[in-house]
C-alpha cells in the first residue's frame, strides 16, 4: 500500500496538534504527571486544589495549581513510610520543600501558578493541597 503525500501530511498536522494540546493540558493545569504505584489512591484534583488518601503511594507525581490567593495550604499525614513535597513557582525557582514530613501543616506565601512535586516512598497516608 502506497502512502499518499498528502495523507501523511495531515497524519503529520494531527499528530502535533494532538501533542500541543497535551502540553497545553498540563501547562494550564488539566493534568498531572506521574510515575508511581498507587494501591487504594482516590484522590481529587482540581485548578487550584489537589488531594488524596491511600494505602500505598510509592513514586513520584507533579500537578500544576493556581492557588486563588497568595497563599498555599499544605497539609500531610503519614501512617508510614515517608512522603516529600516540593513547590516551585512559574520561573521554576523552589519556594517550598520539605523531606520526610509526618503529619504536619503548613502554609506558604505564592503568587501565581506553582508546580507541586510529590515524592513518596511506600507512604501510607494522604495530602490535601488547596
Amino acid at each position: 500500500m502506497k502512502i499518499k503525500p498528502k495523507n501523511a501530511i495531515t497524519a503529520g498536522i494531527v499528530l502535533v496538534v494532538f501533542i500541543l494540546a497535551l502540553i497545553a493540558a498540563y501547562g494550564f493545569g488539566f493534568s498531572s504527571i506521574r510515575s508511581a504505584l498507587r494501591i487504594g489512591y482516590v484522590g481529587h484534583e482540581g485548578w487550584d486544589s489537589w488531594s488524596a488518601s491511600y494505602v500505598k503511594l510509592d513514586g513520584t507525581m507533579k500537578k500544576v495549581l493556581h492557588p486563588q490567593g497568595d497563599t498555599l495550604s499544605i497539609s500531610a499525614e503519614t501512617e508510614s513510610g515517608t512522603i516529600s513535597i516540593e513547590v516551585t513557582d512559574k520561573d521554576s525557582s523552589r519556594i517550598f520543600e520539605k523531606e520526610n514530613i509526618g503529619t504536619d501543616d503548613f502554609e506558604i506565601n505564592v503568587s501565581g501558578r506553582v508546580e507541586v512535586r510529590i515524592e513518596a516512598d511506600d507512604h501510607q497516608g494522604s495530602f490535601d493541597i488547596h
